[in-house]
């Protein structure tokens, strides 16, 4: 079946192409009833706009683009990334726009390949992930000359817009939840130091343990089942005198791994230690005792990226705070009743 152009909706509605152009883009020059005409011919023939087309004579690709430096396996796994993903589509496919999604090596991979999505006209934005220390795309792609919205702990400015995650003060909520359960020697078990969260957590950790006289331990690992299982072997060779008694994981799938480590240790959460993660997901509740961890909307928080992007098209980047999150408090931070009585 041939294609319906607009030529054949001004042929049926006995008016010009221009006025068919007109009317179905809503803009003035038609009178209402020529307008309402154009529309009801053109629902009954079963119309759709020619993408094509309409970014050669608007300048504008429908799109907007997002590489990301993770391995497909990462990302299937990871709950945080569908779980963003989902509300960056929503909010996409309510503003009829789509998204352009690729997977790179590294960051400078995907700087050259935004790069040339921009230098080609394929997106009409960008979005930025996975901010590092130093990150180099902070100073290259505003150049692009596309507007450019991100995810970040910090305003990153250069003419970034940036929905702000204050991952300092979301520590600072978990670690206070450990102390006030009696915790003086917490370990945080981390991601990789490269990225600018995980940085800042670090940061807001160390400075929340120490200003309450404590031991803090950093662990960094790949969020790997191997880590886990060898942090769950270091912690069970220490002494009991010189273990955590409490550890702070980087994310809701690490958190299950080291649960699952620990108990195959022959250590008991949380009798022996607490267990409390940064993010909040399903897998959190399905542990035996479940993790207490954050929570946030992360749907909402990719649908909040979008609207900044869109709002970046024409007008002036701008910053903007994301949601705070809460404690979600399940049986791996319980008191036990040695606790209750002598504390920590």
């Amino acid at each position: 079946m041939p294609r319906i152009t607009i030529m054949d909706i001004a042929r049926e509605a006995g008016v010009s192409k221009t006025a068919v152009s007109l009317a179905l883009n809503d803009k003035p020059g038609v009178s209402e009833g020529t307008r309402q005409r154009v529309r009801e011919i053109a629902g009954r023939l079963e119309w759709r706009p020619h993408y094509a087309a309409r970014a050669l004579s608007s300048s504008s690709t429908g799109a907007f683009g997002l590489a990301l430096a993770r391995s497909a396996e990462t990302l299937g796994a990871e709950t945080f990334f569908m779980s963003l993903f989902a509300g960056i589509e929503r909010r996409l496919a309510e503003l009829d726009r789509a998204l352009l999604l690729q997977l790179v090596d590294d960051v400078e991979h995907e700087t050259a390949l935004l790069g040339r999505w921009a230098g080609e006209q394929r997106v009409d934005g960008v979005i930025l992930l996975d901010l590092r220390v130093d990150d180099p795309r902070i100073d290259a792609l505003p150049r692009l000359g596309v507007p450019l919205a991100a995810s970040a702990p910090e305003p990153l400015g250069r003419g970034i817009s940036t929905l702000v995650t204050d991952e300092r003060g979301r520590m600072r909520l978990l670690v206070e939840h450990l102390l006030e359960r009696g915790h003086r020697r917490l370990t945080f078990l981390t991601g990789p130091g490269e990225f600018l969260h995980v940085a800042h957590r670090i940061m807001s950790f160390t400075t929340c343990v120490r200003e309450a006289d404590g031991l803090a331990r950093i662990r960094e690992t790949d969020y790997s089942v191997g880590a886990a299982e060898a942090v769950a072997r270091e912690i069970a060779a220490l002494p009991r005198a010189q273990r955590p008694t409490a550890v702070v994981v980087d994310n809701d799938l690490l958190a299950v791994r080291l649960m699952v480590a620990l108990s195959r240790v022959g250590l008991d959460v949380p009798g022996d230690l607490a267990v409390a993660a940064m993010e909040d997901s399903l897998l959190c509740t399905l542990t035996d005792p479940p993790v207490t961890a954050l929570g946030r909307d992360l749907s909402r928080h990719g649908a909040q990226l979008v609207d900044l992007l869109e709002r970046g098209i024409g007008g002036a980047p701008e910053d903007s705070a994301a949601d705070p999150s809460t404690i979600r408090e399940r049986a791996s931070t319980a008191l036990t009743s040695e606790e209750t009585t002598t504390g920590r």
